[in-house]
């Protein structure tokens, strides 16, 4: 009677110990979340490439990885804070960005690419490799990694004026808007007055003859009906600048299992190369002439091959003095992508 009621015991222990065990057992795992930052609204081509790498990534990961992606900044970060705010990943773990909103902390970055320098898109696909290195550079020093490129999505650059004007001459005397300092500088060099205004402001400012003529891409003027009030415009330079990065907290990226880093680095190259041969081939721009002419734009014939290389003389000369001003790493950038560029 003792052995029968010792074998019940060790039974009801055993079972006992099985039902505990089950209920120690850990809960299937959730899958990591992810928040992605960028600055452009989701109507922008820049942004839909972003959707594209997040919805892969979220398909891919089947439920280990899941990101959102917060478009238009509303999640409050901004794009020059982002060497501050990216590296612990805590605000966000991902993010898509333009190199050249960094000058506050990394001044070299404003001629590193900077407009005109370089006279078609095929030579920012030969410098990439040279680019890749100064960026994660950077990015080493603040604890975040490069992942890829998201190329931008227009490849061409007009000069959109009231009158019809298509050349360097017929721009002198008249009030150009540009988007930055650096074309200034390059205009100022070539005998042309020109001022940085705002996109927001560009459509009234044309309105209300504050500027005659603007310097902008094509394949995102009709989105600011700028035909309206600027409908001649004439190809000068490529739209060739930083490309968009794709950027990750490196704490947040190592503590990934490693498939999924995998899938993260493999879904950034894929989406790289695919906007990048987009961008090369100039379909957004090619889309963009049709429309602009359907909505009473005209397309002039370009501005000379010789005003395009004296434009192009002009910005490399300000590139090389400015270079040298910004501090020794500045140089030492512009150096490394003048001989990535070759003989262009």
């Amino acid at each position: 009677m003792g052995k029968l009621r010792f074998g019940v015991a060790r039974w009801m222990c055993g079972l006992i110990g099985i039902v505990l065990g089950a209920c120690a057992l850990p809960a299937l795992s959730q899958p990591v979340e992810w928040k992605m930052h960028i600055v452009w609204v989701p109507a922008r081509e820049e942004a839909k490439a972003y959707q594209k790498f997040v919805d892969l990534v979220n398909e891919r990961a089947k439920g280990k990885l899941n990101i959102t992606l917060h478009a238009g900044a509303t999640l409050g970060v901004k794009d020059a804070d982002m060497l501050r705010v990216l590296p612990p990943g805590n605000v966000i773990q991902i993010a898509g960005l333009y190199p050249g909103y960094m000058t506050r902390d990394l001044p070299e970055y404003a001629v590193t690419v900077p407009p005109g320098v370089i006279k078609d898109a095929e030579t920012l696909v030969k410098i990439l490799p040279t680019l890749t290195n100064i960026y994660q550079e950077t990015y080493d020093k603040w604890g975040i990694k490069l992942l890829g490129y998201i190329a931008h999505p227009v490849r061409d650059t007009h000069i959109y004026c009231k009158e019809p004007i298509n050349t360097l001459t017929g721009l002198k005397g008249k009030k150009l808007r540009v988007w930055e300092k650096f074309h200034v500088q390059t205009f100022e060099t070539l005998g042309v007055s020109a001022q940085v205004v705002g996109q927001n402001d560009l459509y009234l400012a044309m309105q209300t003859g504050v500027i005659d003529c603007a310097v902008y891409p094509i394949g995102f003027a009709n989105t600011i009906a700028l035909q309206e009030v600027a409908p001649n415009a004439a190809y000068l330079f490529p739209y060739v600048l930083h490309p968009l990065n794709l950027i990750v907290s490196k704490k947040a990226f190592d503590a990934l299992p490693p498939d999924v880093r995998k899938i993260l680095q493999d879904t950034a190259k894929e989406v790289e190369q695919m906007t990048v041969a987009a961008y090369v081939k100039g379909d957004l721009d090619k889309e963009a002439v049709v429309v602009f002419q359907q909505k009473g734009g005209k397309l002039l014939q370009p501005f000379s091959a010789q005003d395009q290389a004296a434009f192009q003389n002009a910005a490399r000369s300000v590139w090389d003095r400015e270079a040298k001003a910004i501090s020794p790493k500045a140089l030492q950038n512009h150096d490394a992508v003048i001989k990535a560029i070759g003989s262009n």
